[in-house]
């Protein structure tokens, strides 16, 4: 999907004017708009930015690139392409924008899922930490434990407590081995000695179809993917990763209510390009990020999907990244979590 329109022969005409062969007026213009996305009147010119994604179409992140693209588009000038290359636990499209020209063409939007990559596959042909250039944090959402309301137990405490009183294992809906999503379940099924069983799914929404279905127990899901089915009462909520109960679900207990520690309390999503990206177009993604992210429109859109914007430098999310990224790999050699 094709978002916003640009014009650039002013941008050929002033290049040509103040020299083609000059690298300080190729930062100029970098700096101006995203003159390399053009080619430079190459006649294979890449005529539109790239947003890539590794979420299949109609998934969280898959909504959260759309509206990303649609508000971004008239701020950068240029058009921009969706394009979703999902698999590999979101990993075939960190690959793919990594090898990208690093010229501001090709953009990944991804999610806390990022930073797990390295540690539990080492023989990526990236790392997720140096093959990236961060622009910034996109928005933050809690998760909320969702069950099928069959499920024994109205709180994930009742419902644990039941598992081991009748000996039995509880299955989990998870969108990929690896995600944060089961890396937290690993974590709780260390803490609570409850045999958890994984079922994996490409698409989240599958995964929550089998939970409504009662073909499994239960599933991490964001507030706006399990909201509108909590309220048809085809599922309920066991708890929520956030420090505080959330007014969607004034009822359902904090995990650390619950008694467990050491959760993610909230997800994330962000804005990165490849390694050795210019400064001036890392910078002018990053003042264009944060100007839509500070619109009543993109806001309101974001609050629809149960996100809050969260604006910032690339510098944070390098923080953010580099954090999370230690913190899963103590998780995944702790819990010995190997690939399939």
């Amino acid at each position: 999907m094709f978002f916003g329109t640009g014009g650039t022969g002013w941008i050929r005409r002033y290049y040509t004017k103040i020299g083609r062969h000059s690298m300080k007026c190729r930062e100029i213009i970098l700096a101006l708009s995203l003159s390399s996305v053009l080619g430079m009147g190459s006649a294979h010119a890449q005529q539109y930015i790239k947003f890539v994604t590794g979420s299949a179409p109609g998934g969280g992140v898959d909504h959260v690139t759309q509206l990303l693209a649609n508000s971004m588009a008239p701020v950068l000038g240029q058009k921009i392409v969706v394009e979703n290359r999902p698999g590999a636990s979101y990993n075939i499209a960190a690959a793919y924008v990594a090898k990208a020209p690093a010229d501001g063409s090709t953009v990944l939007i991804t999610f806390n899922v990022h930073p797990i990559a390295g540690a539990l596959h080492p023989n990526l042909p990236f790392d997720p930490v140096t093959s990236f250039r961060a622009v910034g944090k996109v928005a933050t959402t809690p998760y909320a434990i969702v069950a099928n309301p069959s499920l024994p137990g109205s709180t994930l405490t009742e419902t644990i407590d039941l598992a081991k009183k009748d000996g039995r294992s509880l299955s989990f809906a998870s969108i990929g081995l690896g995600t944060p999503q089961h890396l937290m379940m690993e974590r709780l099924k260390k803490q609570t000695g409850v045999d958890i069983v994984m079922a994996q799914y490409s698409n989240p929404s599958q995964g929550q179809i089998d939970v409504m279905a009662g073909r499994v127990d239960f599933t991490l899901s964001t507030i706006a993917f399990c909201e509108p089915h909590v309220a048809a009462g085809k599922m309920k909520v066991l708890a929520v990763t956030s420090e505080e109960r959330l007014p969607q679900f004034p009822n359902a207990i904090t995990i650390k209510e619950a008694g467990y520690e050491g959760f993610v309390t909230d997800g994330w999503y962000a804005m990165l390009l490849p390694a050795g990206t210019p400064d001036s177009i890392v910078q002018q993604y990053n003042a264009a990020l944060n100007k839509v992210l500070a619109t009543d429109t993109l806001r309101k859109q974001f609050k629809a999907a149960g996100l809050t914007p969260s604006p910032g430098t690339p510098g944070e999310l390098d923080q953010l990244i580099e954090h999370d990224a230690i913190q899963w790999k103590k998780v995944i050699t702790e819990q010995g979590i190997k690939p399939d």
